[in-house]
């Protein structure tokens, strides 16, 4: 007789995966984070595509192709910084100040 009890390795149910799905539905962005499995995240993205959930529209980028940002008050090209792969606006605004829009 002995006094030592085997312990039984404990049956733990597969980990589930975390999803953050980000759509608009009527023009309005939407997160939603979800728990489960892929077949549940397949799921859940049928369901919203049935309500006219979409996915978000990518923003323009402020880079046009010769690399140099625009401006999103003034539509001009930005002045290289002295700290290397950063622009300013070097514009002034109607009150007379400097603009502050930076890249």
């Amino acid at each position: 007789m002995s006094n030592v009890t085997a312990i039984q390795p404990a049956q733990q149910p597969a980990p589930s995966a975390r999803f953050k799905i980000t759509v608009e539905l009527d023009g309005f962005p939407v997160e939603i984070e979800a728990e489960g499995k892929a077949d549940s995240l397949k799921t859940l993205i049928e369901r919203l595509k049935t309500i006219g959930a979409q996915p978000p529209q990518a923003k323009a980028s402020a880079k046009p192709a010769g690399g140099v940002p625009v401006c999103p008050i003034h539509n001009k090209p930005m002045k290289a910084s002295q700290k290397p792969g950063t622009f300013f606006c070097p514009r002034r605004l109607d009150d007379g100040s400097y603009c502050r829009e930076k890249a």
